[in-house]
């Protein structure tokens, strides 16, 4: 373990560039003096001991009493110390949050469409999609990026929301519900396709996104009922062609799926054919 490893996530998690250098260090050396962790951690001396407090006030650290003329030593919490106490501050601010917005006395305006950038908010869009839906998920995506969506996807299965995954590559047996998938292998798709993922909750909100690793990464997240009619009608599409082709039947699935769309359009049908003769 290096010091620079464990810097950006101490970060992500709301640390100071200095803070997490003297948490880092106090792992690696374990019991040291305000001024060891100066030395090692590269955190000037007149900044030192301010930065060692406040990791002692948040809990990250613990003050060993200075006696018989020793200087004051500090030890690091434990990770998992550390990460179970962040954990419950989080929920716990969550649940403040979440009861104050819902004694707010108006709704805030949401926008019906949003775009984010990069693959990591991309997959947070995408997982939040997941999370918050009630009754149905249609999806259409590569393995890499199903398997990351799958514990979510599991718990959603268990909650009863209709899940439908779609895939051209081949893709990990435990996706829950309805999978369709032609089992090409995904490094062969990847010479003329990229990664892309449509994400559809509820038949109201879409999630379409590139998914590539890469800086271009981006994704629009739609509130637009038409949009995630559309959205469902071209998974259908890809699924009814599936069928076809690999003699499947799968009009109990497109039927859920596709709800009052399916039957309007086979009474219309039927009525039209019924003219004729």
């Amino acid at each position: 373990m290096t010091i620079a490893t464990l810097i950006p996530p101490l970060e992500d998690l709301g640390f100071t560039l200095n803070e997490a250098r003297a948490y880092a260090a106090l792992l690696q050396r374990g019991a040291s003096t305000g001024y060891e962790v100066g030395q090692h951690a590269g955190i000037p001396r007149s900044a030192v001991y301010g930065v060692l407090r406040k990791l002692v006030q948040t809990g990250a650290a613990r003050s060993m009493a200075a006696r018989d003329g020793e200087p004051e030593r500090f030890v690091a919490t434990p990770p998992e110390g550390l990460v179970a106490l962040l954990k419950k501050r989080f929920e716990a601010s969550a649940g403040a949050l979440e009861d104050a917005a819902q004694r707010l006395d108006t709704t805030p305006d949401s926008p019906d469409v949003y775009g984010v950038r990069g693959y990591l908010r991309v997959m947070e869009e995408a997982e939040r999609l997941v999370v918050t839906a009630k009754t149905q998920l249609v999806i259409s995506g590569w393995p890499r990026e199903l398997a990351q969506l799958a514990p979510e996807l599991r718990k959603a299965n268990k909650r009863k929301v209709f899940v439908v995954i779609f895939s051209h590559a081949a893709l990990p047996e435990d996706l829950p519900g309805h999978v369709f998938s032609y089992g090409v292998g995904e490094s062969d798709l990847e010479a003329f396709w990229k990664h892309r993922l449509v994400v559809v909750s509820d038949d109201a909100r879409t999630l379409v996104g590139a998914t590539e690793q890469g800086v271009a990464d981006g994704a629009v997240v739609s509130a637009t009922a038409a949009i995630a009619e559309l959205a469902t009608s071209q998974i259908a599409l890809d699924i009814t062609l599936l069928a076809q082709r690999q003699k499947q039947d799968v009009e109990p699935v497109m039927a859920k799926m596709l709800g009052h769309r399916v039957g309007s359009l086979d009474a219309l049908l039927a009525r039209k054919s019924a003219k004729k003769r």
